[in-house]
């Protein structure tokens, strides 16, 4: 047992992080407290830190709960802990450089919770490739139409990318939309990505004109869905898979499998509770995202060649 003892005695002198206030509660109508949304995080870990490692985080803190003030954070606090992890990014919108954070494990994924983070934002690219992201995004965003329709254009969108032989992965955003993003594994320039997700968004437009757009500007969508391209680019981020939202019923951001984007799907399913079970009996389907990035070249050739008369 001489052993066990040094292992925890160890573990005494590193920086341990004391959960503070956690019985206040963070979702009143639920009654899930900051004690939930530390140990839901401690319990998605594994699926989640894949995902944020490197990365500048955008957070936005709940101190009170949802239905508290809420404010958002690209810098570190100048009273974190000597061993939480920051990242000097120059900003060139406020001309000085921002201390994000970075969460490489399950102690500063705690520590990041205990601040009252509730959805946790992510850069597509990481630190050492800042200007070249892991994935492509697609946000589908109804803003008023009905999530039916969310699902016809990401199907739509499924078909065209299918087509183009290129590998597409769903995930919910968590409050009333889709994410489709597609692997880039850092071998393009956000300009580059850019472009070409805004092409394939004209072409989800395309396929089903009656239910999508791409203008932004609110009064000009006129109820349909929003295929938003616009979250490609230096310092755009998504809410991180497996993040929670500040809803009612603590949603969270979910990968899917294709198979379950049906007009049956619904987003409020995946939650603080369900969620950690729905994945003790599944692999986490988004996980190839992080993997080998698609040929954007012979994608444009394809393109190119079904657009000929």
């Amino acid at each position: 047992g001489g052993g066990e003892g040094r292992v925890r005695g160890r573990e005494q002198e590193e920086p341990r992080l004391k959960p503070t206030n956690v019985k206040k509660v963070f979702w009143p109508r639920e009654g899930y407290t900051k004690g939930d949304l530390i140990a839901y995080h401690e319990r998605v870990a594994p699926l989640m830190l894949p995902y944020l490692r490197d990365r500048p985080l955008v957070l936005t803190r709940f101190p009170d709960g949802i239905t508290g003030k809420s404010f958002y954070q690209k810098d570190a606090p100048d009273f974190a802990p000597a061993w939480v992890r920051t990242e000097r990014i120059y900003s060139r919108d406020t001309e000085r450089d921002i201390a994000y954070l970075v969460v490489d494990d399950v102690e500063m994924l705690r520590y990041v919770a205990n601040s009252g983070a509730i959805p946790i934002h992510l850069w597509a690219s990481r630190v050492q490739s800042l200007e070249r992201p892991d994935w492509l995004v697609l946000d589908l965003d109804p803003k008023g139409a009905p999530f039916t329709d969310v699902v016809r254009v990401a199907l739509a969108l499924r078909r065209i990318l299918d087509r183009l032989e290129l590998p597409s992965y769903v995930k919910t955003s968590g409050a009333t939309g889709l994410h489709i993003l597609l692997p880039l594994a850092a071998r393009y320039t956000y300009e580059q990505c850019r472009t070409f997700a805004r092409l394939l968004a004209v072409m989800g437009v395309e396929a089903e004109p009656e239910i999508s757009t791409v203008a932004r500007p609110l009064r000009s969508r006129g109820g349909k869905v929003y295929i938003d391209f616009g979250q490609n680019g230096h310092g755009q981020t998504i809410v991180a898979p497996y993040s929670l939202r500040p809803l009612p019923g603590a949603p969270a951001s979910c990968p899917l499998e294709w198979r379950e984007v049906t007009p049956r799907l619904d987003p409020a399913r995946f939650t603080l509770e369900t969620l950690p079970v729905r994945f003790d009996k599944m692999a986490d389907p988004l996980t190839p995202v992080l993997g080998d990035g698609i040929d954007m070249a012979a994608a444009l050739e394809r393109i190119a060649a079904h657009q000929k008369p």
